[in-house]
């Protein structure tokens, strides 16, 4: 069951999370991607290194599952390897609720803080996350 407000159609929803990669300057081909057939892809953290590439099954499920229970679109997904938590991915999504875009898309611009669903080896949740842009791809900052 979603705890968002129903506003918006999945094409609008596209539509915003292209909004959204452009404004993290994710790589042309990825946004490409997305547009085109849905396609998540993966930035992957190693260190001071992004490394983007398609999702796998075991990517695709956690997007899927997500999108399903809380009826967002997920456009990207961050992974890195934390000392503290393991295993994290931060699942990033724009939620039915329309009425909310704009003032998320002002917050992205001014601050870097960006909605994910986080799943770690830790806990799971909904989270603010900071994200930077880094070679087409984003790191998980906080």
């Amino acid at each position: 069951m979603s705890i968002y407000k129903k506003e918006a159609s999945l094409e609008e929803m596209k539509r915003e999370a292209i909004s959204r990669m452009e404004l993290l300057k994710l790589d042309t081909q990825t946004i490409q991607d997305f547009e085109r057939d849905g396609s998540v892809n993966l930035s992957q953290q190693l260190g001071d290194q992004v490394f983007l590439q398609p999702s796998d099954d075991e990517i695709s499920e956690r997007v899927k599952r997500f999108e399903q229970e809380y009826d967002c679109l997920v456009y990207h997904v961050l992974w890195a390897d934390s000392p503290m938590a393991g295993e994290c991915w931060s699942l990033l999504f724009v939620s039915p609720a329309s009425s909310d875009w704009s003032s998320e898309r002002k917050y992205i611009k001014s601050s870097g803080l960006v909605y994910a669903y986080v799943e770690s080896e830790m806990e799971d949740g909904v989270s603010e996350i900071m994200a930077e842009p880094r070679d087409g791809g984003l790191i998980r900052l906080g």
